[in-house]
C-alpha cells in the first residue's frame, strides 16, 4: 500500500539472496532497506524473550542483515517489550559507553547481558551494534486489517477497501521473489479490475514524490485544526525572535532551509508563549495556512507525557481520520499521518504543526511530516540538535522588557490605574534582576502583587532578597519556578545530576570545563561530556568563550538547594576544597610570570598566557577568596589573596582588591605571625589608595607600621614606609611624603631589598618633582633605573622612566622626556599593562607638543580608547584634558571646550580634585579664547577652590594669577588682591619665574591706580 501511495520504492515477498535470509519480505524506500521477519505466535507464550528468539534463528539473521546495512524488523502479534526498549535506547545513544552509562537500566541489564553472552554475540559492544539495527513491532491483527483497508481506500478504486486489500495480497503471493514497484503493482492489479486512485474533477493534486501517480484522499470526518490555545495579552519583547520565525513560515520561504524549527531554552523562559504568538500571527496571514495542528507533548512530566503513538492518534483525529481507521502500530500511524498531510499540501491546504514541550528527538521524530510544505514548530528544554532542524535558542528577557512584562501583568489584572512599576522603576528593575529576567518568575511576581494591590514593590524586593527563600516565594497556584526546574532535574542520569548539584559550588559567575572536572573529581573529557548534556537541556549554558559554562541565577539556587538538602553523599566540602586548591595552584603559577626575577612556571607558555588565564578566571578567583567559608582552607585563601595582588593592581581592580584583603584579614588565623597581618593591612591600604580613600589608606599603613616596629622585621617597616609615602603623595601631603620616602630609601638599602629601594626612589622622585626640586628628582629616578637594570626588573624600570620623562619635561628637556616616555611605553606594551600604556601615551604626546616635536593627537586618541575599554575614568579624563589642550593650540577651541568639560566631569566622578582643577584652568583659557569671559572666570574660580581642597599651593597660585589677569579690567581691587596672593603662593613653592611674572602684574595694576585710575566701588 505504501509503495502505491508513493511513500516507498518497492516490495519483494520472499526475496532471493541475502535479502531473503530469515525474512518474509524486503521493503525499500529512499536509501533504506527494511527486511521483515514475521512470527505471529510464540507457541503458547504471551511474550518473546532472548532464548525463544534464539531458537527461531533471529539473532543469527539479525547479524547478517545488520552487517549488510539493512534494517531488521521483527514483527509479531506477541509483544517483546524489553527488546523493543533495548533497541530503541541503543539507537538513541551516541556510542556504547554512553549507552551503558546513561541508557542501560537495571531492569534491562539481564536481557542485554544475555545478548552479549558468548553463545549469541560474545561482546557487549557487538550486542549494542546489533540492537541499533533491530526494530521490534507487534500488532493487533484486527488493526492490521483495518489499516490495510483504510490505505486501500486511498490508493485503489474498483472495490471496497477490504476486498482491494485481499486482491493485493493475492497478487503478492503470485509474485514471490519478484521486486514490485508502483508501476508493476498497478499493472498486476488490473486483472482484479483495480486501478490506482484518480482525483475527482476540480480536486487538483500534485504528483507524489518519486514520480508516482497522484493520491486521492477518501472522504473523512471534518478536520479540526483550530485547537491552538489563545495567545497571552501580556506578551512583550522577543521582536527579533517573532520576526525570524515568521520569515521562515512565509510560503515564499518554502525550500530555502529546514522546515522544522526547534525553539529551545531553559524552563520558564517563554518558549511556549513565543511559538503560540508566532503560530497565531502566521495563521492570521492571508494565504499562509488553512489550519494549525497543535499538540502538548508534556515531555518532562512523567504523569502526562505523550508518546509519539498517542500524539499521532490525536493528530490524525484532528486531520479528520475516523477513529476505526487509526492503526495501532507507530510506524503505520506515522505513514498515514504523513500521507494525509502530503495530500492536504497537494490540494493547497497548507498546515502548520506545533509540537509543544518535547523532551527528546525520539518523541517528535515520528510526528515530522517530512514535507517542506508543512512546517513544524517545536518547543523543548533540550536543543534537539540531532534533528534535521533549524535551532533557535531563546534567552531570558532583557532588563527593559522584564520590567515591561511586570507592568503588563499588573495592568492586565488591576487595570491601568496600577502604576506601581512606573512609580518605583528602580525597585522594579531590582525585582527583575532577582527573577533573573525569567518570564515565568516575573509572571509569578506579577500575580503575587496583583493579589495585594496595596503591596509596594519594595516589599516584594525585600522578600526576594533572601536567596535561600527566593524559590519558595516564587510560587502561586499551579505556577512555581522550583517545580519547573524539578521536571528537568528528575530526568537527569545520576552522573549529570551530581555535576548539576556541585556546579552551584563554583563561587564565580562562570566556570571552565577543567575547573568542573576538578570540582567533580572526573577526567576533563568526562566533565565536557556531562556539561554538554546539561547544556542541551539548558540547565547550564555555554558562554561566548569556548569551554566556559554558566548557570542561570535561579537554576543555580535550585541546584544549590537540592545539593544541600537531598544529597549529603556528594561530599560538598571536599568538592569545594578540590576546586579552591585548583584555583590556588594555577594562580601561584600565573603569579610567577608577573613577578620579575622568578622562574616562569611551565603551566603557562609565557606572561601573556598567564594573563589570559587570570583575565578569564578573575571573577572566580576573587569570589573564591571573598566568599569561601572561613573554616575551609584558611591558609590557601591567604596565599591566594597575597598572590592575586599583582594582577589586580595591573588591571586597576582596586574595589576587588580591597574586598580580597578584607576577606584575607578575616581568614587570618590567630596563630599567624603578626607580620602576616601587618602585610595584609599594608596591601589593603594600597588598594584603598587606588580608590582615592586616602584617610583610610593612611590609617591602615600606620597600623601596619606600628605592628612592624613592635614585632619586626625591619624589611616590613621599609615596605610600609615606601607605600605610605606614595599614599601621602596622592593625598597631596607632599612635604610629609618626601620625609617618609627618604627614610624608606635608607631602610630598603639597609635590608638589601634592592627592588624595594628602587620602588622607594621612584616614589621619592615623584614627590620631589611635585615640590619643584627637579634635579633631586632626576637623580632619584636615575638611581632607581640603575637598580632596576641590575635586577632585570623592566616593569619597574618602565614606571620610573615614565616618571623621569615628566620631570625632564618640567625642565624644558622635551626631547629627553619623549625618549624616556617612548622606552616606558614599549615596556608596558610588552607587559600587557594597558593602563600604563595609556598613561605613557598621554605623557609622550604632551612632551612632543611642548617640545614642538609633533602634535601627538593620535596617541591621545588611542589613550582615550584604551581607558574607555578598561573603564578607567581617571585615565580617560587625563587623556581628554591633554587632547583638549591640543585642540586649543591647533585652533579648534569649540572641540577643546567639549573635551575639557568632559574631562572635568570625569575627574569629579572619581573625586580627583587636583585633576579637575587643572582641567578647569585649561577650560578657562578656552572660554577666554571664545570671548566668554564670565564662563572663563567661573571655571578658574572653581579650579581655585579645588586646588585648595587638594592642598596644591602652586596650582592655587596659578589659578590666582589667571583670575587676577582676567579681573584686571573689571575689578581692579580684587585683581590686586588675587595677584598679591598669587605672588605669595609662587614664592612659597620656589617658582622664581612665576613669582616674577605675578609681581610684575601686581606692580602694573597698582601703578594704574596711582596714575589716576579708580578702584571699583570708590
Amino acid at each position: 500500500m505504501y509503495v502505491l501511495l508513493g511513500h516507498g520504492d518497492s516490495l519483494t515477498l520472499e526475496p532471493n539472496g541475502i535479502l531473503g535470509e530469515g525474512t518474509e519480505f524486503a521493503y525499500c524506500h529512499g536509501d533504506r532497506t527494511e527486511v521483515h521477519q514475521v512470527k505471529r505466535q510464540n507457541r503458547n507464550a504471551n511474550a518473546w524473550n532472548i532464548a525463544s528468539l534464539e531458537t527461531k534463528g533471529i539473532w543469527r539473521h539479525l547479524r547478517t542483515h545488520a552487517e549488510a546495512g539493512h534494517e531488521f524488523h521483527f514483527v509479531s502479534t506477541v509483544p517483546a517489550r524489553p527488546l523493543q526498549e533495548l533497541s530503541d535506547r541503543a539507537r538513541r545513544s551516541d556510542d556504547f559507553p554512553s549507552f551503558a552509562r546513561n541508557w542501560l537500566t537495571d531492569e534491562l541489564r539481564a536481557p542485554f547481558d544475555e545478548l552479549a553472552a558468548p553463545r549469541i554475540y560474545g561482546a557487549p559492544e557487538t550486542a549494542w551494534r546489533m540492537l541499533r539495527a533491530l526494530w521490534v513491532e507487534w500488532h493487533d491483527e484486527r488493526d492490521v486489517v483495518a489499516v490495510n483497508a483504510a490505505l486501500a481506500n486511498q490508493a485503489l478504486t474498483g472495490a471496497p477497501g477490504r476486498l482491494a486489500a485481499l486482491a493485493l495480497g493475492d497478487l503478492l503471493l503470485n509474485s514471490l521473489g519478484t521486486r514490485l514497484d508502483a508501476a508493476a503493482l498497478a499493472a498486476g492489479l488490473t486483472q482484479y479490475r483495480l486501478r490506482r486512485a484518480i482525483p475527482p474533477d476540480g480536486d487538483t493534486v500534485a504528483p507524489a514524490a518519486g514520480g508516482a501517480a497522484p493520491v486521492h484522499m477518501a472522504h473523512r470526518t471534518t478536520p479540526t485544526l483550530s485547537g491552538l490555545p489563545a495567545p497571552s495579552g501580556t506578551f512583550t519583547g522577543r521582536k527579533a525572535a517573532v520576526t525570524g520565525l515568521l520569515s521562515v513560515l512565509d510560503p515564499s520561504a518554502v525550500g530555502e532551509g529546514p522546515s522544522v524549527h526547534v525553539v529551545a531554552g531553559l524552563p520558564g523562559v517563554g518558549k511556549t508563549e513565543l511559538v503560540r504568538q508566532v503560530a497565531h500571527r502566521a495563521h492570521g496571514q492571508d494565504g499562509w495556512f488553512t489550519g494549525v495542528l497543535a499538540v502538548e507533548l508534556y515531555g518532562y512530566d512523567p504523569a502526562r507525557r505523550q508518546g509519539p503513538d498517542t500524539a499521532l492518534a490525536s493528530m490524525l483525529r484532528g486531520l479528520g481520520v475516523d477513529h476505526e481507521h487509526i492503526p495501532v502500530a507507530l510506524e503505520d500511524r506515522t505513514r498515514l499521518y504523513r500521507s494525509t498531510l502530503r495530500s492536504r499540501a497537494d490540494q493547497g491546504q497548507r498546515t502548520l504543526i506545533v509540537l509543544d514541550d518535547a523532551m527528546d528527538s525520539e518523541q517528535v521524530r515520528p510526528l515530522l511530516p517530512e514535507d517542506t510544505r508543512t512546517p513544524v514548530l517545536i518547543t523543548s528544554r533540550h536543543t534537539l540538535s540531532d534533528l534535521d532542524a533549524r535551532l533557535h535558542d531563546l534567552a531570558v528577557l532583557d532588563p527593559v522588557d522584564s520590567v515591561d512584562l511586570l507592568r503588563l501583568v499588573l495592568r492586565a489584572s488591576r487595570g491601568k490605574g496600577d502604576t506601581r512599576v512606573d512609580d518605583a522603576p528602580g525597585t522594579a528593575e531590582a525585582i527583575a534582576r532577582q527573577c533573573g529576567h525569567l518570564p515565568l518568575a516575573l509572571r509569578i511576581v506579577g500575580a503575587l502583587l496583583a493579589d495585594q494591590p496595596a503591596r509596594p514593590l519594595s516589599s516584594m524586593a525585600q522578600a526576594l532578597e533572601d536567596e535561600h527563600r527566593r524559590l519558595r516565594r516564587l510560587s502561586i497556584g499551579n505556577l512555581a519556578v522550583r517545580a519547573a526546574f524539578e521536571l528537568s532535574y528528575q530526568h537527569l542520569p545520576p552522573d549529570q545530576a551530581r555535576l548539576f548539584r556541585l556546579f552551584a559550588l563554583n563561587p564565580g559567575p562562570d566556570v571552565s570545563t577543567e575547573s568542573v572536572a576538578q570540582l567533580c573529581d572526573v577526567e576533563p573529557d568526562m566533565a565536557e561530556e556531562l556539561l554538554e548534556a546539561l547544556g542541551r537541556g539548558h540547565l547550564v549554558q555555554s558562554t561566548a568563550t569556548y569551554g566556559r559554562w554558566r548557570m542561570h541565577d535561579l537554576i543555580r539556587l535550585y541546584a544549590d538547594e537540592t545539593g544541600r538538602k537531598q544529597h549529603t553523599d556528594d561530599n560538598r566540602s571536599a568538592a569545594l576544597d578540590r576546586l579552591i586548591r585548583h584555583y590556588a595552584g594555577h594562580l601561584a603559577e600565573a603569579h610567577d610570570h608577573l613577578v620579575p626575577g622568578r622562574p616562569p612556571a611551565p603551566r603557562f607558555a609565557d606572561r601573556g598566557a598567564a594573563l589570559s588565564w587570570l583575565d578569564e578566571e578573575r571573577a572566580n578567583l576573587v569570589a573564591a577568596i571573598t566568599a569561601t567559608p572561613r573554616a575551609l582552607s584558611p591558609y590557601v585563601i591567604l596565599q591566594m589573596a597575597i598572590r592575586i595582588g599583582e594582577y589586580l593592581k595591573l588591571r586597576r581592580g582596586f574595589t576587588e582588591l580591597t574586598a580580597v584583603y578584607d576577606s584575607a584579614l578575616e581568614h587570618c588565623p590567630e596563630s599567624a605571625h603578626a607580620a602576616v597581618r601587618a602585610a595584609l593591612l599594608d596591601s589593603r591600604a594600597c588598594a584603598l589608595r587606588g580608590l582615592a580613600r586616602f584617610p583610610e589608606a593612611v590609617a591602615a599603613h600606620e597600623e601596619a607600621l606600628r605592628i612592624y616596629r613592635a614585632e619586626g622585621p625591619l624589611l616590613g617597616e621599609a615596605e610600609v614606609l615606601t607605600n605610605l609615602g606614595y599614599t601621602l603623595h596622592e593625598a597631596r601631603d607632599i612635604e610629609r611624603a618626601v620625609l617618609v620616602l627618604k627614610k624608606a630609601v635608607v631602610l630598603q638599602g639597609k635590608t638589601d631589598n634592592h627592588r624595594g629601594e628602587a620602588a622607594a626612589l621612584n616614589n621619592l622622585g615623584r614627590s620631589l618633582d611635585e615640590s619643584r626640586r627637579y634635579e633631586e628628582a632626576v637623580s632619584a629616578y636615575r638611581r632607581g633605573i640603575e637598580i632596576c637594570r641590575l635586577l632585570g626588573d623592566w616593569h619597574l624600570e618602565a614606571v620610573t622612566q615614565n616618571n623621569l620623562g615628566l620631570t625632564l619635561r618640567q625642565q624644558g628637556r622635551a626631547g629627553e622626556a619623549a625618549a624616556a616616555h617612548t622606552a616606558a611605553r614599549d615596556s608596558f606594551r610588552r607587559a600587557d599593562d594597558r593602563h600604563s600604556v595609556a598613561m605613557t601615551l598621554t605623557n609622550l604626546a604632551t612632551a612632543l607638543r611642548e617640545g614642538g616635536l609633533g602634535d601627538g593627537s593620535d596617541m591621545l586618541e588611542e589613550a582615550v580608547a584604551i581607558c574607555r575599554d578598561l573603564g578607567d575614568r581617571r585615565g580617560e579624563a587625563i587623556a581628554l584634558a591633554n587632547l583638549g589642550t591640543n585642540r586649543l593650540q591647533t585652533g579648534a577651541p569649540a572641540e577643546a571646550a567639549q573635551m575639557l568639560t568632559r574631562a572635568s566631569d570625569l575627574f569629579a566622578e572619581v573625586a580627583d580634585a587636583h585633576g579637575q582643577a587643572k582641567a578647569l584652568v585649561n577650560l578657562g583659557e578656552v572660554w577666554t579664547k571664545l570671548g566668554l569671559t564670565d564662563q572663563a572666570t567661573e571655571a578658574v574660580r572653581d579650579a581655585l577652590t579645588l586646588y585648595r581642597t587638594a592642598r596644591d599651593r602652586h596650582g592655587e597660585g596659578h589659578a590666582l594669577f589667571l583670575l587676577a589677569s582676567a579681573l584686571r579690567a573689571t575689578d581692579l581691587a580684587e585683581a590686586i588682591s588675587l595677584g598679591t596672593a598669587a605672588v605669595a603662593a609662587f614664592s612659597e613653592t620656589d617658582d622664581e619665574v612665576l613669582t616674577e611674572q605675578a609681581t610684575a602684574l601686581v606692580t602694573a595694576m597698582r601703578e594704574s591706580v596711582n596714575g589716576g585710575g579708580l578702584l571699583a566701588g570708590t
